[in-house]
């Protein structure tokens, strides 16, 4: 050993490579024998108590936390004493070979997310998205502008959904003019990065779980989330959805990390989480109640701990031994029941209110009245809060400035607070005033600027924000968009999602078996938003990525304990050095260096089988991304997508524009209201748009150059319009088959059921009954030769009219 000063005097033992060679191998040692003694109290089970089997695998986890040797990962989940400021330097060789592989996986899913990303036409939703960026990017061009009286300006409006991404898309558009981008930053690219951003991001968030997952477990979460169809399509699609899932796992990561580490920058981060998040979707809502209750349930958990129950029992029965130790499963059955009833309860309020507020324009008028006063109300409380907020904050710093302080150490609720046993309790109690509070103050200075447009709304985006979203949902719900079953999810996924689907089951399986707070967590998460969404009105299928986002997670715990001997049985059959390296090192629970033949055969088997449920989920992902992107006839997960005829019908206005006007987008073009999206952003540097024509501008109607209809008005104006104006039909938006939808109750559309719409299609024989083999053969098509299991004939066409006398054929 050598020794030698620091920068601060103080004296430092130098270890050499033998020596450090002579500790791993201690280490793995200790390791071997943590693990014999884990498996021999798996073979021999202790009684039946949950909250036990809890318990330990929290303190076995924060030990395994605990006694990690790397200094640099050590560092980084310990808070640095105010008085020593960090400093910056470059990262050790440690820290590149920890984060290299998280990185690589990270720029992979970038690559998956941003190539190609404006190749697809736009969506009827991306249009509307893209074309109200824009309008907001010009009004805060002229900023002072907004704030005029009777100024037409972007305000939220929950039909669009939250803020944030008009605002994002708008800030990109800014960002892409400043640098030159084609058409003046304005493309159907940028509408799109600011979704392939944060679908990028969003593969790298499970790099701050290392010590909940394992750093193999929170690199395989990485790996999955980067190559998922879902997770990747939807990354490339500019819909809130995305966005909505970024901030939905930062806000979990944010929590996960506050609860161990009480970082207020934490705190903050998971206030900000949950702000942007509720700028961005409605579903927020949904978000609240799963997390809500989870967090309800292991707080009652928690406070059950303390009482005793089996040792208050006196009686010899023999029943006594199969009693709870602690009262916390009685407290969480009493929860269940009651919050079950309170649930049931609160969904019939919830299904007769929105029935009666869309059951006739009386009622809504009624509903809109006593929304209004809501507003109004809140936007008069508002400041008052602020105030209180103030004068408490200002009484704690008088009260600190007196020298009046509150006692070192635990003191209060804390003392009645087990921190090993109840973690989430002593991290409310013992939480302190300047971490909520900026927590709180951050959080709402993202719901003002975003909801305020701004600050060009501020009495309106208050009101709004806090009521409009909550009442525009209540309406949908009787409009049940979409029309799906309640199995829609069920039918999905298993189509598209492979190995996250069979390995996320397994991780689930593992998550009961040996329990953690946080494996509890994503299972209650994963199967609390399967039952959600299936639940609500409105199915799609961008929603499924707030179903598979948490089963990936399940998957990546499904699939560690397949991985990891797996790379120590090769690392031991090449013969190289003990395992040092810092990416193969978990926190969940160690791993010998060798494996044994029955664990190296199921680990075997295991991998031959996700390798082999991998292969389709990639060949889905490449044929629904780069391929079918706008073919939904072909693809389930595509919605009532605009097909590729959009950019031949924008190749003859330009071409009639170029000819007749130079290219100076004159053109005068006729557009009915069908066509109005997407067609209202494609045209958006044309000068001369008549819009809701012929009635917009009635004196040129019989003379305008070209006119695009919808389907519609497709028949009208080919009678009206067929003697001076050559005509072509095309394909605007397509649809997958939906003969999955239950028999048909007039007069409602239906369809064949799913059993016998994957043997035979929409048009099955009659008397037909499920045929597994033909259910087999026809998912076996379409997986590998996109051969579609129903119809292909679902459109809605468009027609394209173009004066005779131009010679410009449509």
């Amino acid at each position: 050993m050598k020794r030698y000063k620091n920068e601060t005097g103080e004296e430092v033992t130098q270890v050499t490579p033998e020596q450090g060679q002579e500790q791993v191998e201690e280490l793995q040692q200790a390791e071997e024998e943590q693990l014999e003694a884990l498996q021999q109290a798996e073979e021999e089970p202790a009684e039946n108590d949950v909250s036990e089997v809890v318990d330990k695998e929290v303190s076995s986890e924060k030990h395994a936390v605990s006694e990690e040797i790397v200094p640099s990962e050590e560092a980084e989940y310990q808070e640095e004493p105010l008085d020593q400021p960090r400093r910056l330097t470059w990262p050790t060789r440690e820290q590149w070979i920890g984060w290299l592989p998280f990185l690589a996986v990270v720029l992979f899913g970038a690559i998956l997310r941003f190539w190609g990303l404006g190749d697809k036409p736009l969506h009827h939703d991306e249009s509307l998205h893209a074309y109200f960026s824009l309008q907001l990017m010009h009004n805060m061009e002229n900023w002072i502008g907004c704030f005029a009286p009777g100024a037409s300006c972007y305000h939220y409006d929950p039909l669009l959904h939250g803020p944030f991404q008009f605002h994002a898309i708008a800030f990109v558009y800014k960002i892409s003019q400043i640098l030159g981008a084609p058409d003046h930053g304005v493309n159907t690219t940028t509408v799109r990065i600011a979704a392939a951003t944060l679908g990028s991001l969003l593969v790298g968030l499970p790099y701050f779980l290392r010590d909940y997952l394992g750093r193999i477990g929170a690199w395989l979460a990485c790996f999955l989330l980067a190559i998922s169809p879902s997770m990747v399509y939807f990354s490339r699609f500019a819909r809130e959805d995305i966005y909505m899932a970024f901030f939905t796992l930062w806000l979990v990561v944010s929590v996960a990390r506050y609860i161990r580490d009480r970082q207020m920058k934490w705190l903050i981060m998971a206030a900000v989480a949950f702000a942007l998040s509720y700028a961005t979707k409605e579903a927020t809502f949904l978000t609240v109640a799963v997390f809500g209750s989870f967090f309800a349930a292991v707080a009652v958990w928690e406070l059950g701990l303390r009482w005793p129950l089996r040792e208050k029992v006196t009686s010899d029965a023999a029943f006594v031994q199969y009693l709870p130790r602690t009262f916390a499963p009685v407290a969480l059955l009493g929860l269940l029941i009651v919050g079950g009833l309170c649930a049931k309860v609160f969904f019939a309020w919830l299904h007769d209110t929105s029935i009666y507020i869309t059951k006739d324009a009386a009622n809504t008028a009624q509903a809109d009245a006593y929304v209004a006063n809501l507003k109004s109300v809140t936007v008069a409380i508002v400041p008052w809060i602020g105030i209180l907020l103030g004068a408490f904050v200002l009484f704690v710093l008088v009260r600190e400035m007196m020298g009046k302080l509150p006692p070192p150490g635990r003191h209060g609720l804390s003392l009645r607070v087990d921190p090993e046993r109840q973690p989430l309790l002593d991290a409310v109690v013992t939480m302190q005033w300047t971490h909520w509070f900026f927590a709180l103050l951050c959080g709402w200075a993202v719901f003002l600027v975003l909801f305020t447009v701004l600050f060009t709304n501020i009495r309106g985006g208050i009101g709004d924000g806090i009521w409009q979203g909550l009442y525009y949902w209540l309406q949908q719900q009787q409009v049940a968009r979409g029309g799906q079953p309640w199995y829609y999810y069920l039918l999905l996924i298993p189509l598209y999602e492979q190995i996250g689907l069979v390995f996320g089951l397994v991780g689930v399986v593992r998550c009961l078996l040996r329990p953690t707070r946080f494996r509890l967590f994503l299972v209650y998460w994963f199967v609390g938003n399967v039952f959600i969404y299936s639940w609500a009105a409105e199915k799609m299928p961008w929603l499924m990525i707030h179903l598979t986002m948490p089963m990936m997670v399940l998957a990546a715990i499904g699939l560690e304990p397949v991985v990891v001997p797996l790379l120590q049985w090769s690392k031991g059959w090449l013969k190289r050095a003990p395992v040092t390296d810092i990416a193969l090192q978990t926190a969940a629970y160690p791993v010998p260096p060798h494996v044994k033949s029955a664990a190296g055969v199921t680990a075997i088997v295991s991998g031959v089988l996700a390798v082999l449920l991998l292969i389709p989920t990639l060949q889905n992902m490449y044929q629904v991304t780069y391929v079918h992107y706008a073919d939904a006839p072909h693809e389930m997960m595509i919605y009532v997508q605009t097909t590729t005829d959009v950019n031949a019908v924008m190749a003859k206005v330009d071409e009639l524009d170029q000819k007749l006007y130079g290219g100076r987008h004159e053109l005068p073009i006729g557009l009915t209201d069908d066509a109005t999206w997407p067609y209202a952003w494609y045209l958006r540097d044309y000068t001369h748009v008549c819009f809701q024509f012929p009635n917009g501008c009635a004196d040129t109607a019989k003379s305008i150059p070209i006119i695009i209809t919808g389907g519609d008005t497709l028949a009208s104006f080919q009678s009206q319009y067929s003697a001076g104006y050559a005509f072509h039909q095309y394909h605007m938006r397509t649809w997958w088959d939906e003969g999955y939808k239950p028999p048909p109750v007039p007069p409602n559309w239906g369809g064949v059921g799913p059993w016998i719409w994957l043997s035979y299609g929409d048009t099955p024989p009659q008397g037909a009954s499920f045929d597994l083999g033909k259910a087999v053969s026809n998912v076996w098509q379409w997986w590998w030769y996109r051969k579609a299991i129903g119809s292909t004939q679902g459109s809605y066409d468009m027609g394209l009219f173009i004066r005779k006398d131009l010679g410009v054929t449509p």
